[in-house]
């Protein structure tokens, strides 16, 4: 036994925390973990090679069920206990949460689960609270260690250098010829294979405490200083907890660091006596929180908000209501299928700019706009993209400025504009202007193509025949929106037949009780209520009837309903294909089948005036000029040259389709005399 003994000192672990680590935090707690604040297991590592202050790092691949240390670094095995609001982390009983963490240790060693996997010796867990609106985060470390008898050295015997003890001078070599050491292990001094696993040694602890002058305790010391680190203090009580005859004893342990050069002769070497039984009960306390920069007992506070990847923040911030959404109210919500979804807008005046709005808020990162105006003095108090700086300017172009401001509001967002009119029907085009109107043509029809949506946004009838036509010939989703003074109108056009074959989904379109169905295939579009094609509604008007004179509120009511309809449409497993319903005799008394989100109607339409909305459904007009079959196999067999023809006269569409028969029909006078007439008998009563 020594006298004069001496309280050792251990060199406190520090904790690291890498940035990334509050990114994939964050990630995680918005996608998957939501109101959940269940432990979750992480890990953690260290190193002993040219270690610096006993730090102990985690980052984004704590969080990797195969974790993978990085080169040279062992690893620690933690908790994470992450809560909700900064209350509940607050109120948090720190003393508590270090027992539970400490008593998961203690059943460790009891289990003989450390045996079989030494780093469970490397301990620790994190309290914490991600507050992601403010890009705030609290944390604090926690090292459990039961609460042992202290450890002694002989005061004349300080730590020893590895170097300085000849029956070790052959561990550099041995230790870098095998692969795979742990961090923690034993040295037998008097054997030439001298390093051993903990489990290949503690099966026989009467022999283990016989040899004790012969062995060496050894662990990856991450510790600069003349006092090993923490992680020898948890080592020391697994020993003489595991190993009783160990007590009262000098017992050797190896700190083995490695300096730059891969070289380990600057390991210390403590020799120490425990004195005292280890044992653990119930009553066992824990130590080991870690001290905040001000060497005080309490958390820490980190603010990512300068230094997170600002594309990061971006998408993180702007899509938080969306990922706040998945949590409680509708966890199902696809978002992916909504930032993946690409929308063409045809105007970029007032509907426009409101439907690029509420498509952002929806999380839509795919925007382009199609328009040929330019920013006036009028437009910026009702079209929210622009500014009065734009109407200054005087050759602003609402198309290339819009997709501009797109950008401002969501730096991630893809958005393009393209400056240029769309032709219409019934607006005829000169001989100068034909090249130029193919080209465009060409161009409208490849962004059709591209787009997987195309709303309907002008400020003209004749203007959305064109954009139907396509939508309906490349099977692309459309939603259309029209403007009255006090009433608007949103509809979705009906999906067509795949494959200019008949639709299979007629087989879906089932009544429910008093609720009439129609399948979304069979749904009409703009066009089909009308037996006359789109003129010229332009000429000869003042300009009161030229604009789109409204209450300011309609066309944000409309637009908020037109990206509504689209993200039900979205969430639906049909799609466009998702049948409408609608009930013939007024107030139905069945239910109206939903989706994700509601209903998904055919149709809305509303009055400010009463402030009221019905939803009505219409089926496709076999011989409507917009999207009928008539139509679009004539521009499928002739392309530009069919167009150019509507653009020439209207009545051409009329003649095609044949509804030029309807309007002769309606102007025929009938005349019949009283013979004509067939009188019937009334039925007795």
């Amino acid at each position: 036994m020594c006298n004069n003994n001496i309280v050792l000192q251990y060199a406190p672990l520090q904790s690291f925390v890498n940035p990334n680590f509050w990114h994939k935090l964050s990630e995680i707690k918005l996608n998957h973990d939501r109101l959940s604040d269940a432990p979750k297991p992480i890990f953690g590592y260290y190193t002993n090679f040219n270690a610096k202050a006993c730090l102990l790092e985690t980052d984004y691949s704590a969080f990797n069920g195969d974790f993978t240390v990085p080169r040279q670094c062992h690893t620690a095995v933690g908790t994470l206990y992450n809560k909700n609001t900064i209350e509940d982390f607050k109120a948090c009983d720190k003393n508590e949460l270090l027992q539970i963490e400490g008593r998961k240790l203690i059943e460790d060693f009891r289990a003989d689960r450390v045996l079989e996997d030494p780093k469970l010796l490397a301990r620790f867990f994190v309290l914490s609270f991600a507050d992601l609106a403010t890009y705030n985060y609290y944390y604090w470390f926690a090292f459990p260690c039961p609460l042992t008898p202290t450890l002694k050295i002989p005061s004349d015997s300080g730590p020893k250098i590895l170097s300085d003890i000849p029956e070790l001078e052959h561990l550099n070599s041995l230790l870098n010829s095998k692969g795979g050491i742990t961090n923690f292990f034993l040295v037998k001094s008097n054997e030439k294979n001298a390093i051993y696993e903990l489990r290949d040694v503690f099966s026989d602890n009467t022999s283990l405490a016989e040899q004790s002058d012969d062995i060496y305790f050894a662990f990856a010391d991450p510790s600069e200083y003349e006092h090993p680190s923490w992680l020898m203090r948890i080592y020391a009580a697994y020993i003489f907890y595991k190993c009783p005859s160990l007590v009262g004893k000098l017992i050797k342990f190896l700190g083995i660091r490695f300096d730059n050069k891969g070289e380990c002769s600057k390991s210390l070497v403590w020799t120490v006596q425990q004195s005292e039984e280890v044992n653990f009960d119930e009553k066992t306390q824990f130590v080991g929180w870690e001290p905040n920069r001000n060497n005080k007992m309490g958390p820490r506070i980190v603010s990512m908000r300068d230094s997170m990847d600002p594309t990061i923040l971006v998408e993180s911030a702007i899509n938080l209501n969306l990922k706040l959404m998945k949590w409680r109210l509708v966890p199902d919500l696809d978002l992916d299928i909504i930032s993946k979804t690409k929308c063409l807008l045809f105007g970029a005046g007032t509907l426009g700019c409101n439907v690029a709005r509420n498509l952002l808020a929806w999380g839509f990162k795919h925007i382009t706009f199609l328009d040929s105006g330019r920013v006036s003095y009028s437009n910026p108090l009702r079209q929210t993209l622009y500014t009065h700086a734009d109407a200054i300017a005087g050759n602003v172009m609402k198309a290339q400025i819009a997709a501009k401001r797109v950008k401002d509001i969501n730096p991630t967002a893809t958005s393009t504009g393209y400056v240029m009119q769309i032709p219409m029907p019934g607006h005829t085009i000169g001989a100068s202007m034909q090249q130029q109107i193919d080209e465009d043509l060409n161009t409208i029809k490849r962004l059709v193509e591209e787009h997987d949506v195309s709303f309907l946004l002008t400020d003209s009838r004749e203007s959305r025949w064109l954009p139907t036509l396509l939508g309906t010939t490349f099977q692309k989703i459309v939603i259309n929106s029209a403007l009255g003074f006090d009433s608007y109108l949103v509809m979705r056009h009906g999906a067509g037949a795949q494959n200019n074959e008949a639709s299979g989904d007629d087989a879906l379109a089932i009544d429910i009780d008093d609720l009439k169905c129609i399948s979304g295939a069979n749904l009409g579009c703009y066009f089909c209520n009308d037996v006359t094609a789109p003129g010229n509604s332009l000429k000869d008007r003042t300009l009161d009837q030229q604009c789109t004179v409204t209450r300011p509120g309609v066309s944000c009511i409309a637009a908020s309903y037109a990206v509504e309809l689209l993200v039900s449409l979205l969430q639906h497993p049909l799609r466009d294909r998702a049948p409408a319903y609608y009930c013939a005799t007024g107030q139905p008394n069945t239910k109206v089948p939903e989706g994700l989100l509601g209903v998904i109607p055919h149709s809305i339409r509303g009055q400010l005036c009463n402030y009221e909305n019905i939803l009505p459904a219409t089926q496709k007009f076999s011989q409507c000029i917009a999207c009928s079959e008539k139509v679009i196999s004539e521009y499928r067999e002739k392309g530009n040259a069919f167009l150019f023809k509507a653009f020439e006269t209207a009545k051409y569409l009329e003649d095609l389709t044949g509804i030029s028969d309807f309007k002769a029909l309606d102007s025929t006078i009938i005349d019949f005399d009283d013979s004509d007439l067939e009188i019937s008998e009334p039925e007795d009563m």
